[in-house]
This record gives structure tokens, sequence and C-alpha cells, in this order.
């Protein structure tokens, strides 16, 4: 494996008597692609959210880069994410939500606009630059949440159950733009049901439960032949 571009060492996290994290020492890899699964309330999410900052460990170390994050606000840290909420501006039209990172970063007027059309082109969003967000449909706002997030250039993106909330058709639109992020390197972590899309995507899978990591395996070996019973349970409730 590459440097890692993130790294958990000794991670536990605690909510009062609820420990949804234990012990969690993980490592991710330049351009690596990790999905995290497991069924709901085993502490996928908290692990994002304490990545992104948006949660702080009850104990261990989060690094990015090599450097100990926990003490950085969210907005410090070269971590984007993007939630199944969308969290966009609705008061805003799609192009002012793009760029809303890169005006905050005083980046120059001529730049942000070509760097945020070029990237809704990418995305197939051309010419929705002016639509508000209240008049898009669930898979075009999450295309933009996914947009306004990589025009960053995070070291690594999150990806928290942003299908969760489409419908079939916008679920197929929203991981082929996914797909196509993946394929250009970067470095991204994702938590998901959708398990064809995982199989067919992920570098590595890591499946939890209870706060544990129970397996940590490829793709082909976690789905065709999985080691431990608590595996083999949770994906034959997908069949």
């Amino acid at each position: 494996m590459s440097k890692p571009i993130v790294s958990l060492v000794n991670v536990e996290k605690w909510y009062g008597d609820n420990h949804v994290v234990k012990n969690m020492n993980v490592n991710i890899a330049e351009g690596e692609f990790l999905t995290l699964l497991g069924p709901s309330g085993c502490g996928k999410t908290t692990t994002l959210r304490m990545i992104s900052g948006f949660e702080l460990p009850t104990m261990g170390m989060i690094k990015v880069q090599g450097e100990s994050v926990e003490k950085k606000e969210p907005y410090q840290r070269d971590v984007n994410t993007v939630f199944q909420n969308y969290a966009l501006f609705p008061n805003m039209n799609v192009f002012d939500n793009v760029a809303y990172g890169l005006k905050v970063k005083k980046v120059p007027k001529d730049e942000i606009k070509e760097r945020v059309l070029h990237m809704l082109k990418l995305v197939q969003l051309e010419g929705f630059e002016k639509r508000r967000i209240t008049q898009m449909s669930g898979g075009q706002k999450q295309r933009v949440a996914i947009v306004r997030a990589m025009l960053m250039h995070p070291e690594i993106m999150l990806l928290d159950e942003i299908t969760a909330a489409l419908d079939p058709e916008m679920v197929r639109e929203v991981l082929q733009v996914v797909l196509e992020l993946a394929k250009t390197g970067m470095t991204m972590l994702i938590v998901t049901h959708e398990m064809e899309f995982a199989r067919s995507v992920a570098d590595r899978v890591i499946f939890m439960d209870k706060g544990n990591i129970v397996e940590e395996n490829t793709p082909e070996q976690f789905f065709d032949n999985p080691e431990t019973d608590r595996a083999k349970q949770f994906l034959n409730s997908f069949h």
C-alpha cells in the first residue's frame, strides 16, 4: 500500500454509555476507493463524521497526510463530505452553491467561473447554472453536492449514504458520477447499502458490526467468500 492519506489509530467513540466505535485502526491509501459496510447503527457514519471533524473521537488519533487533525475544525481539514441530505443552500442557484467554497477562499472570479462550468459539464449539469436548488430533482441535487465537494480538491472525499433518499433511477445516475470520479484516482471513502456498486467499484471493503471492524478484504473475497458468520448473515439479508 502507498502512503496513507488518512489514518485512524486506536480510535474510540462513546456517547455516554454507548460505545459506538471500538478501537478502530484503518489506513486509507492515496487513490484508494474504500467502502464501509454494515448494519444501521454499527458506527459507519460516526467514523466518517470523526474523519471530517463533525464529531471528535473520545480516544485515539486521526491523521490526514500524516498530521493529527483532532484539534482542527472541519473547514481546516483537507477532507470534504457529501451527505445523504445534500446540505445545499436553498436560497442560492446551482452556480453559487458549487462556487461557494472557492469564493470563501477568494479564488479569482474568472477562475471560479471556469472551474465551476467545467465541473458541471462533467456531471451532465451544463446549462443548469442559474437553476434554483428548489427546482432540482434529488439526483441533480446530489450531483451538485458532489461537484461542490470535488471542486475544493480535498485529499479525500467522504460519501455518506448519498443514495439513501433517492429513487432507483436517480441512484444509478448518482452512482455513475461517483464511478467516474473513482476513475480519476480521487481517494474516496463511501458508506453505502448499494452492494453491487460496492462490489464493482471498491478496492477494499471494511465490514463493521457493533462498533467493531469484523472483516476487511477485497470486494471479490468479501462478497464471494466472507470469512465470518456475521458477514454472511448481513449479505444474505440483501438476497
